[in-house]
């Protein structure tokens, strides 16, 4: 048989989700999931309360790619885009703008003013492509503190945890810190103050 060209033409939709959709977001998209956790997280994101909108791609009657739009609990004017995924052989056909384009509707007609997503810096061309569909890069600080296990110990033993403080530093009175964490306060107050 000689190679021979054949014109497919179908239709993306782009619909909200229903528990039916589970084996096939399972097969196309979650294939690393099981079924189950698949099946739960629709069920969980369909609950009249949950605040989330599950958006699908739908091609030939299949769901090939979703989206999810969830309401920040604090202000509900914002809300987070998250769970995109696409099928692989339909990520080239601009799946992912659809399913973007019918987010910031959903959103908009739910009374939301501003999506957000948050990425870790590695995700470059992650970042790149939520920037071309006009997310801009929020100032964001994010502190942490690793504690070692003796600090991590006493803590959850409940035990009074002790600071030592350099002779020279101004603010020796206040080494020692408490279980209620009201030398902390204390000390952050002083610190605000000195540098207002």
């Amino acid at each position: 048989m000689a190679n021979q060209d054949f014109n497919l033409i179908g239709a993306i939709k782009v619909r909200s989700a229903e528990e039916s959709d589970a084996v096939n977001l399972h097969a196309y998209c979650f294939p690393e999931k099981t079924i189950e956790q698949v099946t739960e997280e629709l069920k969980t994101d369909l609950e009249a309360d949950s605040g989330t909108y599950r958006l699908v791609a739908e091609a030939s009657g299949y769901p090939i790619g979703q989206i999810t739009v969830k309401k920040d609990a604090a202000d509900s004017q914002i809300a987070q885009v998250g769970s995109l995924a696409v099928a692989g052989p339909f990520r080239q056909l601009g799946v992912a703008d659809y399913l973007m384009e019918a987010a910031a509707a959903t959103a908009t007609a739910n009374d939301v003013k501003s999506l957000e997503i948050e990425l870790a810096p590695s995700e470059t061309s992650v970042i790149q492509r939520y920037k071309a569909w006009g997310f801009a890069e929020k100032p964001v600080v994010i502190l942490q503190k690793v504690l070692g296990e003796a600090e991590a110990a006493a803590e959850t033993a409940g035990e009074k945890i002790e600071v030592e403080a350099d002779d020279t530093d101004e603010n020796a009175e206040e080494a020692e810190v408490s279980e209620t964490g009201d030398g902390q306060r204390s000390l952050l107050d002083r610190y605000l103050g000195d540098t207002q």
